[in-house]
Formats: structure tokens, C-alpha cells, sequence
């Protein structure tokens, strides 16, 4: 049901979170702390915004959605541009990570459709396919979101700031400052940063509180 609930939200819109070179701003900020021959893991890979960044800066890029649209088009930017991005579909549920291979892994707006359980093991698996020195980046709503007011009178509440939307199966998970760096705090803050702002790139105009974390693996 989830795949299907994508599949709807992407075919629905030319670019659901943007698409193109544009990555999260963070991102292009450190890009310089990777080695010239890192790998790059994005997870939910969307329509490749920020992997299509990084294969145009040489690195190899690898790819993951659950959409087959937005890999579609993810793949298709890609060899328009002659880039080599390794797109497919998949949960990352049940991808597994190869240990100890990637410079830096990518999580842009994807945690938060997870239950907790999920959330730690994902985070354990993205974790163990650092290399010594890689960079972990996390973008994800926070408790402050607009709609995390509303969730509790629509939704049912399995824990403080999670939530389960059973017409569309869908989990909603809002993160703390506190819990986002605990699952980081044998790691190297390099940024953490908070913003509420408008977001015009689908739908309505409507506001997002988010959290980004990039953190680097001692």
C-alpha cells in the first residue's frame, strides 16, 4: 500500500521534493570532505536531486526508492546528462547495506514514514555501511511540523510523536533535537540545524519544520 501511496504522490506532480542539480543545500556545502573516490548511497532517491549532484561532482552514486516513477525519472535525468547513477526500487526495509563502503549516505525526507522499531534498525544498517570517516546526512520533519498538532485527532497515536494512518497504511513519525543526535552521539556533529519555511514545489503552498543532521563516523 505505501509503494502505491508514492507511486500516486509522484505520477500527481512533475517533481514531488525537486529534481535536477539542486541538492539540499547542506549537502553541496561538505561535498568537499568526501574522497575523490567516494561512494554515495541515497536512500529514497527520489527523482535524483541530490544524487545526480554528486554523480556530476565523479562520484559513483547508488539509489533507492520505492517509487517506480521517481526512479524512472531519476534515471532518465541521468543519461540525459551522461551521468552514472545505479538507480532501482526497493524498500530499504529490506535492502541490505554492504558494511564498511559508503563515504557518505543520504536520508532526505524518508525516516519519517517509519515506525520507531523501523527507524533504529535503518539507522543501525546505514551506520555499519559507513566507512571510517564517511558522512551520514539526515533531513526529517520535526515536532514543530504543522501537522503534528492535527495528528493525534486523525490518526491513531502509538507513541509520543508517532503516529499510524490506517486508510493509507501509512506510519508518521515527527523527531526531536534530542532523539536525532542520541542516534548519532558516538559520531562528529559537522552541522545540525532546525528551519520552519514555505514550501512552494507541490501542492499547495504549506509549511515544513525540519531537522537536518550531517554527522561523520569516528
Amino acid at each position: 500500500m505505501k509503494q502505491n501511496i508514492w507511486e500516486k504522490e509522484y505520477k500527481n506532480v512533475d517533481s514531488l521534493w525537486g529534481w535536477g542539480f539542486n541538492p539540499n543545500s547542506i549537502l553541496s556545502q561538505y561535498v568537499e570532505m568526501l574522497p575523490e573516490n567516494g561512494e554515495v548511497l541515497d536512500i529514497g532517491i527520489g527523482e535524483g536531486r541530490n544524487a545526480l549532484f554528486f554523480a556530476k561532482q565523479g562520484f559513483a552514486v547508488e539509489g533507492i526508492d520505492i517509487s517506480e516513477t521517481a526512479i524512472k525519472r531519476c534515471l532518465e535525468l541521468s543519461k540525459e546528462h551522461n551521468l552514472n547513477v545505479n538507480a532501482k526500487v526497493q524498500d530499504i526495509t529490506s535492502f541490505e547495506i554492504e558494511p564498511n563502503k559508503y563515504s557518505l549516505i543520504i536520508l532526505s525526507n524518508v525516516l519519517n514514514f517509519f515506525p520507531d522499531k523501523d527507524i533504529k534498525i535503518i539507522i543501525e544498517k546505514v551506520k555499519n555501511g559507513l566507512l571510517k570517516n564517511g558522512l551520514v546526512y539526515i533531513s526529517a520533519f520535526d515536532d514543530n511540523e504543522p501537522g503534528r498538532k492535527k495528528a493525534p485527532e486523525k490518526y491513531e497515536q502509538l507513541a509520543k510523536h508517532t503516529f499510524y494512518n490506517e486508510r493509507s497504511n501509512m506510519f508518521l513519525h515527527y523527531f526531536t533535537r534530542s532523539e536525532l543526535e542520541g542516534f548519532f552521539a558516538d559520531y562528529k556533529t559537522i552541522s545540525l540545524s532546525q528551519s520552519y519555511s514555505l514550501d512552494i514545489s507541490h501542492g499547495q503552498p504549506h509549511f515544513h519544520s525540519t531537522l537536518e543532521i550531517m554527522s561523520q563516523k569516528s
